[in-house]
């Protein structure tokens, strides 16, 4: 008998998950006063393909053969847009912001999902959707201010909605490693493009960070995974709302960064939404 219940596991993982992600968002924050968050995105990337570099060796070339490289070349190309977007909206706005903003992620993935995949959107999950809709319009407050760093998160958010759907699709086919490796490997280039004209020499203390940016995102995403196989998503959604808690702690901490009125009752009703849409997708699928 496992002396911790597979639920509660699940629930641990995705909290010290959103934690990590947390981390690796200030880290990312704290470098681009020093770097550019182009050059940031670029050894991100770089040291993921260091840390995937023996699974490559123990693998061999097998582990490069996909039956759907065109989805793979698509899937690059809008990630490694979302990544440049979202480092550099992350170096202008303030933490918590652009974590509530990161949670319009299904409420994307749910439009594109009906709108190429053909998923029937119902009354309740209409109203879902409208409802995360104004709680981004109350983070950002436009009535007050257009930020360009937050559009940019929005974006970001946007484009890796798309590369969800692609990422469905390649697990039709691919194991998770192979996706995973031509991810980390094929987001190089684009990465490595716009770095170049801002490119400075890191010292050894900003690649010693550099690193930790890449091993604290690596691990956030491991434990999410690890989550996900132990918890139904419609569970562990609520947990990953504790991240607006850490990055506002981390933000007044390290930045100075006092979250407005505005960012709660947004960030509530942007989770509200995306944990009703996860819910009733994972009711759906039991039914069916």
């Amino acid at each position: 008998m496992p002396l911790i219940p597979k639920g509660i596991l699940a629930i641990i993982l995705m909290i010290v998950s959103g934690f990590c992600f947390v981390v690796m968002h200030s880290a990312v924050k704290y470098l681009s006063q020093e770097i550019h968050p182009f050059e940031i995105a670029f050894f991100r990337n770089v040291f993921v393909a260091l840390v995937l570099a023996p699974i490559i060796v123990n693998n061999g070339y097998t582990i490069f053969i996909t039956k759907q490289p065109k989805i793979h070349i698509y899937r690059i190309i809008f990630n490694s847009v979302a990544l440049i977007c979202f480092f550099y909206g992350l170096s202008i706005t303030t933490l918590a912001e652009a974590t509530a903003l990161g949670f319009t992620v299904p409420i994307f993935a749910t439009i594109l999902s009906i709108l190429f995949l053909k998923e029937v959107i119902r009354i309740r999950r209409l109203t879902a959707l409208i409802l995360g809709f104004i709680g981004t319009l109350i983070v950002i407050r436009p009535d007050i201010s257009i930020e360009i760093g937050s559009f940019l998160i929005i974006f970001s958010a946007f484009l890796w909605s798309i590369c969800l759907i692609f990422i469905k699709q390649l697990t039709k086919t691919d194991n998770a490693i192979t996706i995973s490796l031509y991810a980390g490997i094929g987001l190089i280039p684009a990465t490595l493009f716009v770095a170049i004209p801002v490119w400075t020499n890191p010292t050894f203390e900003q690649i010693v960070i550099l690193f930790f940016i890449s091993f604290a995102g690596t691990l956030a995403q491991t434990l999410m995974n690890s989550a996900l196989a132990r918890g139904e998503v419609a569970m562990l959604l609520p947990f990953d709302f504790l991240r607006l808690i850490w990055s506002a702690l981390l933000g007044y901490t390290l930045f100075f960064e006092t979250p407005e009125i505005t960012l709660w009752l947004g960030g509530i009703l942007i989770l509200g939404s995306t944990s009703y849409i996860a819910w009733r997708e994972m009711r759906l699928k039991n039914i069916t």
